[in-house]
């Protein structure tokens, strides 16, 4: 028969585990807009349809100062998803030649999107459910923002809905 002392280490191990896939694989760099900067310190990957072809989908990669990778698991929708989101980016992954980032910091008081394709990954993985490399985007000569990050980041959620 376990102990109380071995119960309480397995579920103490348990505990931690499932607390670290919640909060984010791996994710680090910074963005910028105007006068805000974010740290990006936690990071999430989740499939969904795309907001502007439904019939298809993209791999969307949240970057953020904050850990909401319990709100992301929690969500049922894309939009969702989104909304958990308030101090960082969010940036589409497919072969679609437009791809759709978001930046929002200051708890949401700054804000911007835009458009990229894929020329500012450089994945040393590109899998289905998982996605390794940096991300480089600068539109600061257009008054945007600046987003440079290093992840390594599995599937948290999959989306059938946008909203």
């Amino acid at each position: 028969m376990m102990s109380l002392r071995n119960i309480l280490a397995v579920s103490a191990i348990w505990l931690a585990t499932s607390a670290m896939a919640l909060a984010g694989d791996s994710a680090s760099g910074s963005i910028t807009f105007k006068t805000g900067k974010g740290a990006v310190k936690y990071g999430w990957l989740v499939r969904g349809p795309d907001e502007m072809d439904p019939s298809k989908t993209v791999l969307r990669i949240y970057l953020s100062s904050v850990d909401i990778g319990a709100k992301i698991k929690a969500c049922k929708a894309l939009s969702c998803a989104d909304n958990a989101m308030h101090d960082g980016a969010m940036v589409d992954f497919s072969d679609a030649r437009h791809l759709a980032y978001a930046v929002r910091l200051n708890g949401e008081l700054l804000q911007y999107s835009g458009g990229t394709d894929g020329e500012p990954f450089t994945l040393t993985t590109s899998e289905p459910n998982h996605l390794v490399g940096k991300l480089h985007i600068d539109d600061t000569a257009a008054d945007g923002a600046k987003v440079d990050a290093t992840f390594d980041l599995t599937l948290l959620n999959t989306f059938t809905t946008v909203r």
